[in-house]
């Protein structure tokens, strides 16, 4: 079998274009959105991880598997903004994305199939934007194709090699999230591909699922390795905080309904209208042409998307992302069947019109960029964080040019505060002591109260208690707004007057 397509000079040429383009839009203007709660979690994770070994597996104290927070480290150690290395390390993985569907286009359909899957992915605004967000998402994407194509190799070839290399990279998949056991679930239907039924228990068969069985094995020894940590066992309360048990997964109608309904908006409005068009010729084609492909495709769409749905307590665009390239690919097939070049570049650029004006929203302007509903905690409300970096920059320069200590009270006792403060803060001064505090139930806390008393350069951060008017006992140094609600205020505390 042919691992590889023959490429020519224009093929590379092209090849090496996109990459330039993916690197040349996905890092422009990287950290203009301002950092979100869960990459001020990652991320601080990562710099605790980079600084004490000890702390390798630190996310585990949530219930996160480790791999992103490991993959970040090196990216912390040569970009001084760990906003911009948190993101840069999302955009290598996605990478991995637009890579892994041209090589999917290719193992299904050719080289026309391979460059349309490759734009798409790259012009995709779902996908684009966790290439630039310092979340799982991107590596957990990159992930799903490349085990995907692995399973197709492993079921044409029928060779240890590839088993083993499929178990690694299945096994460094489930290590990114949960998620990834749907993946792990779904190697074997790439035999679909291949099988004879009228010889289905085949020595062939036999074999194939010999190998598949190893791969499945050494991805669960390297799962396994969290073990080395006492927390592996959060990540199954985690996973019971986001999914409903088995036993009552058809007891909430209403869920499931929202569910359904929740995925077509979110593609509706992040995939576009005429992609999903083209999916759908695309469906129709491939099974037209080749139904056994359909079927294969069709398991990797819809197997991952049921099993979201039906599982789904708490349900956003992130958990379900991965379903994206496979839509994509169907639109690939429909362009690659174009038999014209002209008419192929034609129907690209239409397609790619919508998304790319997306895209440029999302580069220009991401705070009033037409986010879902559920997605506006990007940029409002308690899990935005715009203010975290100018107050943690502020504070520095403050104890750098004045030489005192200083302590600040956060609201919050987890994520943007008071993680996202320590992250931009991190190794730059001494004498900055940050605390957080929840609940506040007196402003000021009892807390600050203490601590002015023995150190005037105290400060508290609300984020989430609006207050119109300056609470007594604080002086407002800056205010730092939202889209709408919940701007991050940072007050100076009064000594009491005695």
């Amino acid at each position: 079998m042919k691992w590889f397509p023959r490429l020519t000079k224009l093929d590379w040429i092209i090849i090496f274009g996109l990459i330039i383009v993916y690197f040349a839009l996905t890092l422009t203007n990287l950290t203009r959105l301002p950092i979100f709660v869960d990459e001020a979690l990652y991320l601080r994770w990562a710099q605790i991880a980079w600084h004490d070994a000890s702390w390798r597996f630190i996310s585990l104290t949530d219930g996160k598997q480790p791999l992103y927070v490991w993959f970040v480290i090196p990216f912390l150690k040569f970009i001084a903004d760990p906003l911009a290395a948190g993101r840069t390390a999302s955009v290598v993985t996605g990478l991995g994305t637009v890579l892994g569907m041209g090589y999917l286009g290719w193992l299904i359909e050719g080289k026309k199939t391979a460059f349309a899957a490759m734009i798409l992915a790259l012009f995709s605004p779902y996908l684009f934007f966790y290439y630039r967000f310092g979340v799982m998402e991107s590596m957990l994407v990159a992930g799903a194709i490349w085990v995907c194509n692995g399973s197709i190799l492993l079921a044409r070839s029928r060779r240890l090699d590839v088993a083993l290399l499929l178990g690694m990279w299945t096994g460094a998949t489930i290590l990114v999230k949960s998620s990834g056991m749907f993946f792990l679930l779904l190697i074997p239907a790439a035999y679909l591909l291949v099988v004879d039924f009228k010889r289905i228990w085949s020595k062939s068969t036999f074999k194939y699922l010999g190998l598949v069985l190893i791969a499945w094995v050494l991805s669960l020894v390297i799962y396994n390795v969290q073990r080395l940590s006492p927390w592996m066992h959060m990540i199954g309360q985690k996973n019971a905080f986001f999914i409903v048990p088995y036993s009552e997964i058809f007891n909430e109608f209403n869920r499931l309904s929202n569910n359904f309904l929740d995925v077509w908006r979110w593609q509706h409005a992040y995939t576009t209208i005429p992609i999903l068009l083209a999916s759908l010729l695309g469906f129709y084609l491939i099974f037209r042409k080749n139904a056994r492909l359909g079927f294969f495709l069709s398991a990797w769409l819809f197997g991952p998307m049921l099993g979201t749905i039906l599982l789904a307590r708490l349900f956003a665009p992130r958990y379900i992302i991965f379903v994206t390239p496979f839509i994509l690919i169907f639109a690939s097939y429909a362009l690659g069947s174009l038999k014209s070049l002209k008419l192929r570049l034609v129907a690209l650029a239409l397609l790619s019109l919508l998304p790319l004006s997306l895209i440029v929203r999302l580069l220009i302007d991401p705070i009033h960029f037409p986010y879902t509903s559920v997605d506006q905690g990007y940029v409002n409300g308690w899990s935005a964080g715009n203010g975290t970096k100018q107050i943690a920059d502020w504070a520095v320069a403050q104890v750098q040019s004045t030489g005192k200590p200083m302590t600040i009270f956060t609201e919050g006792t987890f994520g943007i505060l008071p993680h996202g403060l320590e992250l931009y803060a991190d190794g730059r001064v001494d004498g900055l002591t940050i605390t957080g505090l929840y609940p506040i139930t007196d402003i000021p806390p009892s807390h600050a109260l203490q601590s002015v008393k023995t150190n005037p350069e105290t400060y508290i951060i609300l984020n989430n208690s609006y207050k119109k008017d300056v609470p007594a006992g604080l002086e407002l140094v800056a205010s730092y707004p939202k889209l709408r609600d919940n701007p991050m205020n940072l007050y100076r505390v009064l000594p009491v007057a005695k």
